[in-house]
């Protein structure tokens, strides 16, 4: 794959050969022909030019080849099955290539309005969550405003919105203490503990941060039933939503901005713990090809999903597995960018801990992917790609619907009428300790 500091990166010509390289790949293989829309586009055209008799993917023309990019959520999961991925000698990375080509167009033809909006979401949640918060929710769920919002900004009239939150993640950890960390209790005296506690970095994303912050408050509080002491760091958004609109540029701005920021904690040794599968996939995955210096990969190495990381701790005998409370049966929704990150299913093994709790994982793809579900011009395909979640949720039957990504929760919520919590809410549920938000 060509650096993004290698001028070809963004040649036209050299993408078109490698498009096609690839597509030519992904023709005579197909294994792939049922997963996100992309796939099935490519290999209908290639099957028109063939029928004609016009060639195969010689034959296909820069509007099929666009459209094959522009249906792609960069869901990863095709490069988690390919057999020809890196170290192959195909060496095909069909997610990342589609990635260079749209920012190859949007560098050519510039950030349209809606990315830009789309693409900073701390801009967002700091103008639409606090005392905002009531205003910018009761705008979402008028039918008239958001028929504005779709014109003005494409997206779609119908698409259930996250509401914001009165107090944020960040506003709750400020509250409990000023320089941004908390300190854990001794659970039977209520008193400091007699050796340092281990200290973890919390990049909780912007999502949970502006419109999910219990999410984060359970998190701190799971964290520190077990021992450690959580800091708090002042991070922007990881960059993913602007790497989806195309802004390259403002991607890298982002991922300097946390590097410089994260890392003095980590050369202090504390782990990166991300509370999102997409944030963490892209601060493990992209951050280190977008920003390819030794303080970023120091960085990327020490980044774990919070999930990852509470495994790790129960490995090593220092999770507390003294659930007092079941949670009966769960179904658990596995999203894709956790898949992608290779780490296995950690969530599964800490729930089917707690007594008299079963976990039903749901490997299917919730056709989401952040702001690419909100579009007006996908947002039907977004619905109908995720039918196969909504109906193995339903199907399920289960007590309790988990799932690691906050946002894919809003197709769960359109598509069966059930909110799913984050699993680290279960297992503060599971330790009886009261919700802080």
């Amino acid at each position: 794959m060509v650096d993004l500091r290698d001028p070809l990166y963004f040649d036209e010509a050299a993408i078109d050969k490698e498009l096609r390289r690839v597509f030519d790949v992904c023709h005579t293989c197909r294994m792939c022909f049922s997963y996100c829309p992309s796939f099935p586009s490519l290999f209908d055209a290639i099957d028109r030019h063939e029928e004609a008799g016009e060639g195969e993917v010689a034959a296909l023309t820069t509007a099929e080849m666009e459209q094959v990019v522009d249906l792609c959520w960069q869901c990863k999961l095709c490069y988690v099955k390919c057999p020809y991925t890196p170290p192959h000698k195909f060496a095909v990375d069909f997610p990342r290539l589609l990635m260079r080509a749209k920012l190859a167009k949007v560098r050519k033809c510039g950030v349209h309005f809606r990315e830009r909006i789309l693409g900073d979401p701390d801009r967002l949640g700091k103008l639409s969550s606090g005392p905002f918060a009531g205003m910018a929710n009761w705008a979402n769920r008028r039918p008239l405003l958001r028929v504005a919002l779709e014109k003005v900004l494409g997206i779609h009239r119908k698409r259930l919105l996250p509401s914001y939150a009165k107090k944020t993640f960040g506003k709750w950890m400020r509250s409990r203490k000023t320089d941004g960390s908390t300190q854990p209790r001794n659970r039977a005296t209520a008193q400091p503990p007699a050796t340092p506690p281990e200290r973890v970095a919390l990049f909780a994303t912007c999502s949970i941060d502006y419109n999910y912050p219990q999410v984060g408050s359970a998190a701190v509080q799971v964290l520190e039933h077990n021992g450690k002491s959580v800091v708090s760091p002042d991070v922007v958004c990881c960059g993913l939503p602007a790497i989806d609109g195309g802004d390259v540029d403002a991607a890298v701005k982002k991922i300097e901005q946390n590097v410089r920021t994260l890392l003095p904690l980590v050369r202090a040794g504390m782990p990166v713990v991300v509370l999102a599968p997409s944030c963490g996939y892209m601060m493990k995955t992209e951050w280190p090809e977008l920003v390819p210096t030794d303080e970023c990969r120091e960085v990327a190495k020490a980044t774990m999903d919070i999930g990852e990381y509470l495994a790790k701790q129960k490995a090593a005998g220092k999770l507390d597995t003294s659930f007092p409370n079941a949670q009966g049966s769960i179904a658990y929704h596995v999203p894709c960018h956790l898949r992608a990150q290779n780490v296995g299913l950690p969530f599964r093994g800490l729930l089917e801990s707690i007594p008299q709790t079963t976990v039903e994982p749901i490997e299917q793809c919730s056709a989401f992917d952040g702001t690419w579900g909100m579009k007006t011009e996908y947002y039907e395909t977004s619905r109908k790609c995720a039918g196969k979640l909504c109906a193995a949720i339903t199907r399920s039957g289960a007590d309790h619907l988990v799932s690691d990504c906050m946002l894919a929760g809003l197709n769960m919520i359109e598509g069966t009428g059930r909110a799913p919590q984050h699993p680290i809410e279960i297992l503060r549920d599971a330790y009886g300790l009261p919700s802080k938000m």
